[in-house]
């Protein structure tokens, strides 16, 4: 016998020693094994035993070169060996693993190897994959890959529990199993993964407690355990990790949002909307310097809003609605300077609205509707230039509305003729429209160019000598905006032509009249101070005007469409179509499907694209106003999945592009289950 014939028998001879005593040690107790495995540290994960045949097949010299010289490379194969049958699935859709004793395990699908051992397991449902992939339950046997820095398995169709073997995995960084049909509670052990920086099993099944032993993990930088059926306090201990995301959103958590939370100085999105939580908000939240995201709406939180969120400098995003909140309006929030979007609705606020959100500089939605608010109506709220959508209905307010928020462009939501007072000193030349009044002509401008602007026209709209429904009228004018806001050699020159603002404002106070697309008498447009801007009709898909550039409303009507019959929907995404609902301002491409229910059921909603990263978004109502009922996405996945029990009524998707005006192929697709 050859001496590397020699040192291969006596290779495997140890090897196969090894785990007939770890098998000996299992059999004996779970305390034994744990020493042994673990080298006696308290609290670590025990190890499956991986079974004689599979390191004898993975020691063959084809899976590993030079075996008894990579034995950490042939354990590695061996573990996977043992992991493939439960992991693959049989359904029609399951994928097929090539991991085999007959090929080099660098060349095993989803598998990386780095340094003479498996670093990466990666089988996440890929761009362009959908149906079941894989069907399995997750290897207890993959906890012995201890030189595992990756391990992915999203967007498949997993069930069963979460092993707590996982927890042995001590060079782990990054955990995706977000997704699946997990089942069971998440393990306590997990605590162990000193290195991990991200670790995501939301839209799941998963149930009980959030383990207080991630407050171990101080690297933990991102935690998504949203989509889940878990219970429970939020641990308090969470604060003393390194998180910059924390999404745990629609579950079913209780109790009071720990002030902890407040101890998480790179914290940028905190989401804890949709679960059962209550108290107050912890002051404690307003050092989060670097939060940009806050979502507390749809719980059950009381007392007064804190003034110390005043602080939160950066914030973009601020989702207080649907709670129990009480007390007034911190005027202190006037310094968030970046804030965007503000909703406060369906609470118990009281007082009046502060003046001084008058300061405000980007918000763009001010949603207020549905609390307890009394006095007037602050006019400083004119002086937000951005403001595009704000809510008043269903308040307490006293006086007239102010002349400033007569612009149907500051108030495409919740219109003033809907908040039940009159516009202060709303006195002009203008007749009131009746319905037997007869339509006359309203004089056009002639078609010139705009000074210094050598020949180029810019769009704008003109009454029509026939009856126009008051929202039409809003959605064009909103269309005209973004149209000239989208030419940014105009921007300034339109910015200087008050004839503009003059044809904008007479318009502005004929649509406060009209009434259920009631018959406006036209009001002749005063001559302009400055030569005049040609004047186009601008629709939901205009012609382009002779600069090429073409005006589009935010979501036109076209967007919506039933899903009713197939429940499948495949398309690519549309410059034409964006979302109502984006983070900020930007134009998020989107289309909006809607479906009705007859009875309560379980929903499914999955949303694949090759070539954008999906966000989904469920709306209540058959419309794309809808409020936010569940909402899921990640800025690195291919999919997107929304798993929840719904009541019978009406429901809209919004199936959005996380970034930005991103094209690209997409698929949705809605399961009922009743």
């Amino acid at each position: 016998m050859s001496r590397r014939a020699i040192r291969m028998a006596t290779g495997l001879a140890l090897v196969a020693l090894v785990g007939v005593v770890a098998a000996a040690l299992v059999m004996a107790g779970a305390d034994g094994a744990r020493a042994f495995n673990a080298g006696g540290a308290e609290g670590a994960a025990r190890l499956m035993p991986i079974p004689a045949q599979f390191t004898e097949q993975c020691s063959n010299g084809i899976v590993a070169p030079n075996p008894e010289d990579n034995a950490g490379l042939v354990a590695d194969c061996a573990a996977l060996l043992a992991s493939k049958e439960g992991l693959e699935g049989t359904g029609a859709r399951a994928l097929s693993l090539n991991w085999s004793a007959d090929r080099a395990i660098s060349n095993w699908r989803g598998v990386r190897v780095a340094d003479g051992r498996v670093t990466v397991l990666s089988l996440s449902n890929g761009a362009g994959h959908t149906g079941d992939w894989l069907t399995g339950m997750i290897p207890a046997q993959l906890g012995n890959l201890d030189n595992l820095t990756y391990l992915g398995f999203s967007s498949n169709s997993l069930t069963g529990a979460i092993p707590s073997e996982l927890g042995s995995l001590s060079n782990l960084r990054e955990l995706w199993i977000s997704s699946n049909r997990l089942t069971g509670e998440i393990p306590s052990e997990l605590g162990n993964l000193s290195e991990l920086r991200l670790l995501s099993f939301a839209n799941n099944s998963l149930t009980g407690a959030i383990p207080s032993e991630l407050g171990n993990l101080s690297n933990l930088g991102q935690l998504y355990l949203h989509g889940n059926r878990l219970t429970g306090d939020i641990p308090a201990e969470l604060g003393d990790t390194n998180l910059g995301l924390l999404y745990l959103y629609s579950n079913q958590l209780t109790g009071e949002i720990p002030a902890e939370l407040g101890n998480l100085s790179n914290l940028g999105r905190l989401y804890l909307s949709a679960n059962q939580l209550t108290g107050g908000i912890p002051a404690e939240l307003g050092k989060l310097s670097n939060l940009d995201h806050l979502y507390l709406n749809h719980n059950q939180l009381t007392g007064q809003i804190p003034a110390e969120l005043g602080s939160l400098s950066n914030v973009g995003r601020l989702y207080l609605h649907n709670n129990q909140l009480t007390g007034e309006i911190p005027s202190e929030l006037s310094n968030l300077s970046n804030l965007g979007d503000w909703w406060l609705q369906h609470n118990q606020l009281t007082g009046e609205i502060p003046s001084e959100l008058g300061r405000l500089p980007k918000l763009w939605r001010l949603l207020l509707n549905d609390n307890e608010l009394s006095g007037q109506i602050p006019a400083e709220l004119g002086n937000i230039s951005t403001l595009e959508i704000l809510d008043l209905r269903n308040n307490r307010f006293t006086g007239c509305i102010p002349e400033s928020l007569r612009d149907p462009l500051a108030i495409r939501a919740g219109g003033i003729e809907d908040i039940g007072l009159p516009i202060c000193d709303a006195t002009t030349a203008t007749p009131t429209p009746t319905a037997t009044s007869a339509p006359s002509a309203t004089p056009t401008p002639t078609a010139t160019s705009v000074p210094g602007a050598g020949a180029t026209p810019v769009a704008t709209l003109t009454p029509t000598a026939t009856s126009v429904a008051s929202d039409d009228v809003m959605g064009r004018l909103a269309a005209l905006e973004r149209q000239v806001a989208e030419i940014p050699a105009l921007r300034t020159q339109v910015a200087e032509i008050p004839a503009l603002k003059e044809q904008v404002a007479v318009l502005g106070a004929r649509v406060a009249r009209l009434e259920g697309g009631g018959v406006a008498t036209a009001t002749p447009t005063p001559t302009p101070s400055a030569t005049p801007v040609s004047v186009v009709e601008a629709t939901a898909t205009p012609s382009p005007t002779p600069t090429g550039v073409a005006g589009v409303e935010r979501t036109p009507a076209a967007c919506v469409q039933s899903l009713a019959g197939s429940g499948s929907v495949s398309g690519n995404w549309s410059s034409g179509c964006v979302s109502a609902n984006p983070p900020s301002n930007a134009a998020y491409y989107a289309r909006f499907y809607t479906f009705r229910l007859d009875a309560a059921a379980q929903v499914t909603i999955t949303l694949s694209s090759n070539d954008a990263v999906p966000y989904l978004y469920l709306l209540d109502g058959a419309g794309r106003g809808g409020a936010i009922n569940q909402q899921v996405g990640a800025a690195t996945a291919s999919s997107a999945r929304i798993s929840a029990t719904l009541q019978p009524g009406a429901y809209t998707i919004e199936a959005t592009t996380w970034a930005s005006e991103t094209a690209g192929g997409f698929t949705l697709e809605l399961e009922v289950a009743r």
